[in-house]
């Protein structure tokens, strides 16, 4: 008896050595419970042609669309192989629990050095509306609500390596304000995006190929732009954020302000407001919301000339976004350098669009930087 159970004992310790092996975990929460069904059935048919050995776990989650007839299940990915792990049943991928349910068990079921997520559906970026918030999920009609924290709690037991939106318009300094804490970098994109979204096959198969995270999460970024090299869909963007220097950003923009009427006038902010490239119409205002943050503050620069603060901000943009790059946001003129972040920065027509929006702001981390009260002296009439 003491030979069997210490045989089965053996047999659990070598389990977990072989579990504890792996270098990384990657956890991909489709919430595809709406119209991009079929482009995550895509998505994970890219993964499962990436070339990647047994060092990296790859687990989705995918909640189905209700027209597909099945539930959420739950997949480990392997090179040409899909491995079912189990239907967790029907659920509310816009329910953030749910997303924190997932990395939870994901992490501690596969555990590895490294950690990374990719959250995959519908984005757009702080705002809270039903039909183009984070993961939406057209079943129960809900949303992972960011000004209501419920993003910062779904990840808040979980300090990520990399963290990847593959959702349109979350590179937002008011989402990385939210989360900074709890990833060591941010990759997603500002603009809207392609329903290919990023491409698996490339970015999984080169993952081993990075042994320095900081160098993984831009050639991540990279794969992103040079999958759409070769194809007629422009303009896009993609940056990774550096969330170590993320609070340096953060406190000179709190600096800039509390004084921004020492550097220039109203009328200056507006002007280069105009010249910058406009991201994110808002919903039936057909107005747009954001601009990038690193065109804003390097304009000003220009207008500026030599004025410390602006230099010192656009210094702490580019330590920030470690990898940025621009395709086709060259319309007009001048040619308009973005893919750092967005910014909230109405367009001075929608005043009542940025009234009715900012008691939802004003709940958000980024609002400790008083850049409301820059909007409000700035929009005022």
């Amino acid at each position: 008896m003491k030979f069997i159970l210490s045989f089965f004992f053996l047999i659990f310790l070598l389990n977990c050595a072989e579990k504890s092996e792996a270098d990384w975990t990657v956890l991909v929460y489709m919430a595809s419970d709406n119209y991009l069904n079929n482009a995550a059935i895509d998505d994970i048919n890219e993964m499962i042609d990436a070339d990647f050995s047994d060092k990296i776990n790859i687990i989705v989650q995918i909640d189905y669309a209700a027209n597909s007839d099945y539930s959420a299940h739950r997949y480990e990915i392997t090179p040409q192989n899909q491995t079912f792990i189990s239907s967790i049943g029907e659920i509310d991928s816009g329910d953030y629990t749910q997303l924190a349910s997932f990395v939870n068990w994901g992490f501690s079921e596969y555990p590895a050095t490294k950690k990374a997520l990719f959250i995959w559906g519908h984005g757009n970026g702080w705002y809270s509306d039903e039909n183009a918030s984070l993961c939406t999920d057209d079943e129960s009609g809900n949303f992972i609500n960011v000004t209501e924290s419920e993003l910062k709690n779904a990840l808040k037991h979980e300090k990520l390596d990399i963290l990847v939106f593959d959702a349109c318009n979350m590179q937002t300094l008011e989402i990385i304000a939210e989360i900074y804490e709890y990833t060591d970098y941010v990759i997603a994109a500002e603009d809207g995006m392609n329903g290919a979204g990023f491409p698996y096959n490339t970015i999984f198969s080169d993952w081993e190929d990075f042994a320095n995270t900081e160098n993984l999460a831009k050639q991540i970024g990279f794969n992103f732009h040079y999958s759409y090299w070769f194809e007629d869909i422009f303009p896009i963007s993609c940056s990774v954020a550096k969330t170590s220097e993320f609070p340096q950003l953060f406190t000179k923009l709190a600096e800039f302000t509390a004084n921004w009427n020492e550097i220039a006038t109203i009328e200056a902010f507006r002007l280069v407001r105009a010249e910058c490239w406009e991201f994110n119409e808002a919903f039936s205002v057909n107005l747009a919301m954001d601009i990038d943050v690193k065109e804003f503050f390097t304009t000003m620069g220009e207008v500026t000339e030599n004025d410390t603060l602006i230099s010192e901000i656009c210094d702490a943009i580019d330590n920030c976004f470690i990898f940025q790059k621009t395709e086709k946001y060259d319309v007009g003129y001048p040619y308009h350098e973005v893919s750092t972040s967005l910014i909230w920065f109405p367009d001075f027509e929608a005043n009542g669009f940025f009234e009715n929006r900012k008691t939802e702001y004003e709940k958000l981390q980024f609002a400790e930087t008083g850049w409301i009260s820059f909007l409000e002296d700035t929009l005022d009439e």
